[in-house]
């Protein structure tokens, strides 16, 4: 399974940086990467793991924090 950030325009750059940090512990900088990525192309595959339940609540955390996902199987 892949979840991807998708781009919106509610969250702000640094609101998405850090729900990145902390649900999906990558560093301050990958954070940012992944942040510009869905900004200038719409979407970013953020993790990928055969792990479906854990999958599945890191989504449904970054959606009580107000971000835009998508899972693919």
């Amino acid at each position: 399974m892949k979840l991807f950030i998708v781009n919106d325009n509610e969250n702000s750059f640094e609101h998405v940086v850090r729900c990145i940090q902390k649900y999906l512990n990558y560093p301050y900088m990958q954070g940012c990467s992944i942040a510009d990525l869905v900004h200038n192309t719409g979407q970013c595959l953020v993790k990928e793991s055969e792990d479906e339940i854990m999958l599945r609540g890191i989504y449904k955390a970054l959606v009580k924090e107000g971000l835009h996902l998508r899972i693919e199987s």
